[in-house]
């Protein structure tokens, strides 16, 4: 195959190397450049077509589809190697029939999708570059029809499978964060709920673990999300009975009415006792009656 992408950086003064290898299933292209500040690569697809980027600094690799054209990529000051490689679209689409998690993604040459699209991010780049580094330094004669389709192979092979973790271990997250949600729900009164060092024994994960799991489950902190289910469910008792004060506090999940008064005028801007409460007044009207 031939190139089918060009790179180019958008400041002058600024220099790009770049070697390349070539088989009948792709063309492999290693970018070299160095920037004093965070600047900008212009990138030149020349034929639409299916490609994989790998950035060896931040070691993120990514299977993208980019139509014919004109992109810009911003990229951090420093020295950094970036690798291309332009697959052989017929030979990618016949390889991801068989690969559950990037079967869909060949149906865009179908579609006739006028967009770029890009695959999720896996860190495998610098994996990718001291198996091609291995590739240049063998010591035999190099067999690149032999040896550059293990390479190029292997490239979709270790995306599909880092993919393929990446998506059960997102899913593991998802059933965790979903076992969390229902626990605190039903728990959000009680001393359990605010004890991190039993929830993450109960759940079998660190307290860093439940941490991040419970921000995926509420999009906010535990304790944040503890309080607001609190406030809610006091608030609810202010205007649904007569209940003293110090007893909603309690049934709240607080065991000092001090402590409560304070956390419902954070979170609504008035003390509990300046709530106007409709059944508090109808008992007491009834009561004179």
């Amino acid at each position: 195959m031939q190139s089918q992408i060009t790179v180019q950086s958008v400041k002058q003064d600024q220099t790009i190397l770049s070697q390349s290898l070539s088989h009948y299933l792709a063309h492999i292209e290693i970018f070299r450049y160095s920037s004093t500040e965070e600047t900008s690569l212009a990138f030149t697809v020349k034929v639409s077509g299916f490609f994989m980027y790998a950035d060896l600094n931040s070691d993120s690799c990514h299977v993208c589809y980019y139509p014919a054209g004109l992109y810009k990529r911003k990229v951090p000051a420093g020295s950094n190697q970036i690798m291309v490689i332009t697959f052989k679209s017929e030979w990618l689409i016949y390889k991801c029939k068989k690969l559950t998690e990037l079967a869909h993604f060949t149906e865009l040459l179908y579609n006739l999708e006028d967009r770029p699209v890009n695959l999720p991010c896996v860190r495998m780049a610098k994996a990718l570059f001291r198996s091609l580094q291995k590739l240049n330094n063998v010591d035999k004669d190099l067999d690149m029809d032999n040896d550059g389709y293990i390479f190029i192979n292997g490239c979709i092979n270790k995306y599909y499978q880092k993919l393929k973790r990446n998506t059960h271990i997102s899913h593991y997250h998802q059933h965790k964060a979903t076992e969390i949600s229902t626990f605190i729900n039903e728990h959000f009164t009680t001393e359990d709920a605010e004890n991190l060092t039993k929830l993450a024994a109960r759940f079998l994960v660190s307290q860093r673990s439940l941490a991040r799991l419970a921000k995926i489950a509420f999009g906010k902190p535990l304790h944040e999300h503890v309080i607001l289910l609190r406030m809610r469910y006091a608030l609810d008792l202010l205007l649904t009975t007569d209940k003293p004060i110090f007893e909603i506090a309690i049934l709240s999940g607080y065991k000092e009415a001090y402590y409560f008064s304070k956390a419902f005028k954070k979170q609504f801007g008035v003390c509990p006792k300046l709530v106007e409460r409709p059944f508090k007044i109808a008992a007491k009207f009834a009561m004179q009656a």
